[in-house]
């Protein structure tokens, strides 16, 4: 059961590729910061690892990105920074449920997740250790803090005790003496949130509760617990219970908006897929939110002797990471790379040895891609299949089986700007006390013969206690893609609309001689009509394959099926998707013949696509509507990765 729900759900996160890459889940403006996220409840994976009643919410999910809040509310969801779960992980902690779950919100949910435990996470009366040991090992510890965008959120962790016998429980002393602790070490007005599994029907000592939050700027308490979406207000706290997405109960999670003065939790059905109504389902509340970061204007290259700057930065197995995630190691290699780059691509396997051959000495990895997706031209892609956003890094990783934290900070490049990283790759090594003693390129040659093991021999020598042999290279590869540069994104697809579409005829001989390929390009044929639905559909994709790779030995051809009096309709609806490559259209009305020459590889069935090598040899056929990143992934295999 486990494993045919993660084969169902993988595809939901590539399917979402590309589809919204454009929504940040940190918006910047000039006078506030706006913080989203998602808040849900009481999954309740079964014992055997059941779990398909969590995938219509995954889904949502995913896809809710760019939809319109209600009319009250105002503007579009943005892209979440993480989701927040507020425990009930498991019907019961078996470790199918454990692994399930963990598969879910790791290869199924676009976003980095906060985890805690539930009542039903500990075990009850038969305890269990999986899940806690599993929440210690991926968040550090049960109760645990982070910060985001100048938001304080507290992770709350309170015992159950099962001889009350009943769901009604206190927070706890420990819980009670954590958050008074965390608290006081704050600086006032920061603004804060806290999250515990109990809500606020369910904590039988709220007077505690809410004097250990005495004095801070807490703008809402986050619980669960009992299965659906409730706001409350007790001593000024605001109270929002997270819905569950188990059976029997609404099927909901809940949206936050956070900005400078506003606070925002209203659920979204996904069944129904509609914002629920209600007041005592909704909070709506003005607060004393976040103020904006200081800005880093200009990317100063970090010198030898600075200490690394600290950072907060998604990685792809929907984990945030701080530089206290590496304390324990004697050295920290900090590799700023991406996915499109070649140079970048031609060190990956090198970068994934380094890890391996070190991971036993004390020295610990973690890559991070500085570029806005925004900021990248399609035709900047023509050596890889993918481009630089948060979900193509996880495809990235997957594919090449990376054995390093991969960390996406293209939202606001913060990180990347006080590193200084100016091209991808770049290298920062630290010594144990976090401060750089190594900077430049990983060796002096992406392809040719290596003479120069520099990072390496850094390495080594911070391990052996010594001085690093040369402290400072200058490194190579692609610049880092600051989001300044979304400006030429925008004026390259300005200049591609304004390119000349034509729509010619062809002759048999003609599509025979297409399909015999005697040019040294690859060649994508792809075989439509104007009144084809899939062909319409699918056209886009196409369109971008060939801006991304047709400066190199490439080449798209499209064959109408079109009668000869319907190729007005057809040209009009080439020029409508921007269609500048070589299109034809069969010159005699005369299907068969049409047919007859496009031989074997054709039974009739629209849209077709064959990429065909020099010389004839067809190394893909695809009747219907393609997978483009199958599509890309074989033109780049071909046409390879890294410069020659």
């Amino acid at each position: 059961m486990m494993k045919a729900s993660i084969h169902v759900i993988r595809p939901l996160l590539l399917s979402a590729i590309g589809l919204l890459c454009g929504l940040s889940c940190v918006c910047l403006h000039a006078a506030q910061v706006e913080l989203t996220f998602f808040g849900w409840s009481d999954q309740h994976v079964q014992t055997d690892g059941n779990a398909e009643h969590l995938m219509p919410a995954i889904y949502t999910m995913n896809m809710l990105p760019g939809i319109d809040y209600p009319e009250t509310i105002g503007g579009k969801v943005a892209m979440p920074a993480f989701v927040l779960n507020c425990g009930d992980i498991t019907e019961w902690p078996t470790q199918a449920a454990k692994n399930t779950y963990e598969k879910f919100i790791t290869q199924g949910m676009r976003y980095p997740s906060f985890d805690m435990a539930g009542n039903h996470d500990l075990g009850g009366k038969s305890p269990s250790t999986t899940i806690t040991d599993w929440l210690i090992a991926r968040h550090g510890a049960l109760s645990y803090t982070f910060d985001i965008e100048g938001v304080h959120f507290v992770m709350l962790h309170s015992e159950y005790d099962e001889s009350l016998n009943s769901p009604a429980q206190p927070i706890g002393k420990d819980a009670l003496d954590f958050i008074r602790r965390d608290l006081e070490r704050l600086e006032k007005n920061t603004p804060v949130v806290v999250a515990t599994h109990l809500c606020h029907d369910a904590i039988i000592n709220k007077d505690a509760f809410v004097d250990a939050l005495k004095g801070a700027n807490v703008l809402c308490v986050l619980g669960g617990h009992y299965h659906k979406a409730k706001v409350d207000t007790y001593g000024g706290i605001n109270f929002v219970q997270f819905p569950s997405p188990a059976s029997g109960s609404p099927s909901e999670f809940t949206v936050i908006r956070i900005t400078a003065d506003r606070i925002v939790a209203v659920p979204f059905n996904y069944t129904s897929r509609q914002w629920a109504t209600g007041d005592n389902k909704i909070l709506d509340a003005k607060i004393k939110g976040p103020r904006p970061p200081e800005t880093i204007k200009e990317a100063k290259t970090l010198q030898i002797g600075q200490s690394a700057p600290d950072f907060m930065l998604p990685g792809v197995d929907n984990r945030y990471y701080r530089l206290e995630n590496f304390e324990k190691a004697d050295v920290l290699v900090v590799v700023f790379t991406c996915n499109h780059c070649p140079t970048a691509q031609a060190y990956e396997e090198r970068i994934k040895q380094l890890a391996a051959d070190y991971k036993d000495k004390s020295v610990a990895l973690a890559a991070i891609s500085p570029n806005d997706p925004l900021a990248v031209r399609l035709d900047e892609l023509g050596y890889s299949d993918l481009n630089d956003s948060f979900d193509e890094m996880k495809v990235r990783a997957y594919d090449k089986k990376f054995n390093f934290p991969y960390l996406y900070d293209g939202d606001n490049q913060r990180a990347s700007r006080a590193y200084g990283a100016v091209t991808t790759p770049h290298v920062f090594v630290f010594d144990k006390t976090r401060k750089l003693r190594y900077v430049g390129r990983i060796d002096n040659s992406e392809n040719g013969e290596v003479k120069s093991r520099d990072l390496r021999n850094a390495v080594d020598a911070l391990l052996a206690k010594k001085p690093v042999p040369v402290e400072t290279t200058r490194p190579f590869g692609c610049s880092t893609k600051w989001s300044d540069k979304r400006k030429y994104v925008q004026e390259a697809f300005y200049k591609w609309a304004k390119e000349t579409v034509t729509l010619d005829t062809i002759d048999e001989e003609g599509v025979k001689k297409l399909l015999a390929n005697d040019s040294q390009k690859l060649r994508l044929v792809n075989v439509w009509a104007s009144w084809c639905g899939p062909c319409a559909m699918e056209f886009p994709d196409l369109v971008t394959i060939n801006r991304m790779y047709r400066n190199r030995d490439f080449e798209m051809v499209t064959l109408s099926t079109d009668r000869p009096a319907q190729q007005p309709q057809a040209l009009s609806f080439l020029k409508k998707e921007q269609a500048s490559c070589t299109n034809y259209i069969f010159e005699i009305d005369d299907i068969g013949r049409f047919a007859k020459a496009l031989g074997n590889d054709w039974r009739g069935a629209i849209p077709l696509t064959l990429i065909i090598k020099p010389g004839g040899e067809v190394i893909y056929k695809q009747e219907g509507i393609i997978e483009p990143l199958a599509v890309r992934k074989i033109i780049v295999e071909y046409l390879g990765r890294f410069y020659k």
